[in-house]
């Protein structure tokens, strides 16, 4: 790896995305995490993820514009931690925000992902049984606990990045290791490599798609 990773210092500032956070803590982004341009932000998702042009600057788009950004020209990873925009509850590693400080990773939500691992592998099965622990949860202990078909979307959208990014050349599973390190740590494993074929936006909503339809029917059941 050409970024050498750092752990954040302080006045450095972090989002609730571990994979922007990664990307800051290797130098791919400004380390500060302050003061992202698009373009850095497009190149970075193109150099780090492989991801074509139209997924990339889907991202770039929407981020910047979600937040009202875009005419500014420049976004925080600190401005990503405002609730109820891409930050929502039961997310897989940090605590929702009426809970604590949501860009903080909870070891113990780590623990609790790799624990669900089959063979080794965080698979779809893993992740739709840790949604499920973690919806429970969070619905149990956040008072106002909001979990509708936007945030089903956006958690669906990050399980799909999840599995297709940062599993790579793999069919939808990350090694265990290399996902523990990225969560807990925000970092990139010397043991991963970045999908050898460019990631495409209908690659990762397919992926979405299909997560939507579990996370569904499980909070139908949890909640029936």
């Amino acid at each position: 790896m050409s970024h050498e990773w750092q752990a954040p210092k302080e006045g450095d500032v972090r989002s609730p995305c571990p994979a922007l956070n990664a990307m800051a803590n290797h130098g791919y982004l400004p380390r500060d995490g302050k003061n992202i341009t698009p373009r850095q932000l497009f190149e970075s998702l193109q150099e780090v993820f492989n991801e074509t042009t139209f997924l990339a600057t889907f991202q770039v788009v929407n981020c910047f514009t979600m937040y009202g950004k875009w005419f500014a020209g420049k976004i925080s990873l600190e401005d990503l931690q405002t609730h109820g925009k891409l930050e929502h509850d039961a997310s897989l590693c940090h605590v929702d925000t009426a809970l604590g400080e949501n860009w903080v990773v909870k070891k113990d939500l780590v623990d609790q992902l790799i624990a669900n691992a089959i063979d080794g592998k965080i698979q779809p099965e893993s992740l739709k049984n840790t949604f499920r622990a973690r919806y429970s949860d969070s619905k149990e202990k956040n008072p106002g606990f909001t979990f509708g078909s936007f945030q089903v979307q956006l958690a669906s959208g990050e399980y799909s990045l999840f599995l297709n990014i940062i599993g790579a050349n793999t069919n939808k599973e990350v090694d265990a290791k290399v996902a523990e390190i990225f969560f807990h740590e925000e970092r990139l494993a010397d043991e991963w490599t970045r999908p050898n074929s460019p990631v495409s936006f209908p690659t990762i909503v397919g992926t979405n798609f299909e997560f939507s339809k579990i996370m569904n029917a499980e909070i139908k059941e949890l909640t029936s």
